[in-house]
């Protein structure tokens, strides 16, 4: 008995310590005294230096104080550095420049890290499709995701705003929507609530230069898409949006898309500038109307669990290499398509058509209003990203 007496206390005082090692290393992560950390938790300054010294009795009210302010699980408290995770996984891509922005990423986490931690990319045959990755993202089935935010519209409402052109008039109106209260407490919060958690800071991971259709014959106004048929992924709202456009949308995996232009299942394939050469599309799409909006801004999330299970050093490390990272991938994007445009237009013969703008804005624009009326738009979204515009802006310039 006094050998398992003896067991027990020994247990007991390394969870303890390691209590303690997690509250101190939180706390100092935090940048916070232990004065201030003893007013905002209601303990009192002699318990709290117990509880970081190791020597302290816990209970789990206690514990549950210190993890409100620090935004933690109280699971966290009891982890040793060895059961902390040094892999997450996935990230993942179209080929070309935005997976060699995703590349550096990666090696960008290994470096601020002291290779404490490391990103594993997989491509798109192994996790499935977008929506897809999503729903393993939640699950925690992956834990990284790079990708348009309008995906996450199946846990919150209102990121359809991203999924629609001309949505924002200019890179400046965009941005003030995302740094917003609105965007922050009804739409990032609801989702870091449903296990998702987007680690941009800055938002500064730009894909691409513009929205174009590549098709196998030329499309100057939105008349010309009467009858033909358009890629899009399967959602009412991007269905709907097709076929108010007078188009025949057809559902197709991404990576089935180069298969369908090439058998004639699709005619157009609305994509970005950037994705153009290095998938090949105009081998069988050459004809490019350039349409002259924004180019998209992609969100990095992490699952939330996984994130909570991390260093405060270790988070650190994973949000300054996404800042550092998107602004990589934003300018190897650019200088990698100021290079591919000449070699497309040679190997491929692509046309590029610079269209009358003003055109498709107004056809966009009549088709938002009839998703709004029919519910398939989130109203109070619609309304802060308009509430967000500058009267004095005016649209942005191709």
């Amino acid at each position: 008995m006094a050998a398992e007496s003896t067991q027990t206390d020994t247990l007991e005082e390394r969870i303890q310590q390691r209590v303690g090692a997690r509250v101190r290393e939180l706390r100092q992560s935090a940048g916070i005294t232990a004065v201030v950390l003893a007013e905002r938790t209601g303990i009192s300054q002699g318990q709290l230096s117990k509880i970081e010294n190791g020597k302290a009795a816990l209970s789990v009210k206690v514990l549950a104080r210190l993890c409100r302010v620090f935004d933690r699980s109280v699971g966290y408290l009891f982890q040793s550095v060895g059961e902390m995770p040094r892999v997450l996984g996935t990230l993942t891509t179209v080929k070309g420049p935005e997976s060699v922005g995703i590349q550096w990423f990666a090696e960008e986490v290994r470096r601020l890290s002291g290779s404490a931690l490391a990103l594993i990319p997989l491509r798109p045959s192994q996790i499935g499709s977008a929506p897809d990755q999503v729903d393993q993202l939640k699950n925690g089935l992956i834990d990284l995701f790079v990708e348009e935010p309008f995906y996450y519209d199946t846990i919150v409402s209102g990121f359809t705003a991203f999924a629609l052109p001309y949505a924002f008039v200019s890179e400046s109106h965009r941005r003030v929507f995302l740094e917003g209260c609105f965007f922050r407490e009804r739409m990032i919060e609801p989702l870091r609530q449903a296990g998702i958690r987007i680690v941009n800071r800055r938002w500064n991971w730009l894909r691409g230069l513009e929205w174009v259709l590549a098709a196998n014959r030329p499309i100057a106004t939105p008349g010309d898409l009467r009858g033909l048929k358009v890629r899009t992924i399967d959602t009412p709202l991007l269905r709907r949006f097709w076929q108010a456009l007078g188009a025949r949308p057809v559902a197709v995996p991404w990576q089935e898309v180069g298969a369908a232009l090439r058998s004639g299942e699709i005619d157009v394939l609305p994509t970005h500038k950037a994705h153009l050469y290095p998938l090949e599309f105009c081998r069988n799409a050459r004809f490019v109307s350039l349409l002259g909006d924004l180019p998209p801004v992609l969100s990095v999330a992490a699952n939330e669990t996984r994130y909570q299970i991390l260093r405060p050093d270790t988070q650190n490390a994973l949000l300054e290499a996404c800042d550092r990272a998107g602004d990589f991938f934003s300018a190897h994007v650019r200088q990698a398509e100021a290079e591919n445009e000449a070699l497309n237009i040679t190997r491929f013969k692509a046309a590029y058509i610079k269209v009358a703008l003003d055109p498709w804005r107004a056809a966009v624009d009549r088709v938002r209003a009839d998703l709004l009326a029919e519910g398939l738009l989130d109203s109070a979204t619609a309304a802060a990203v308009a509430a967000t515009r500058d009267p004095r802006q005016g649209n942005p310039v191709p």
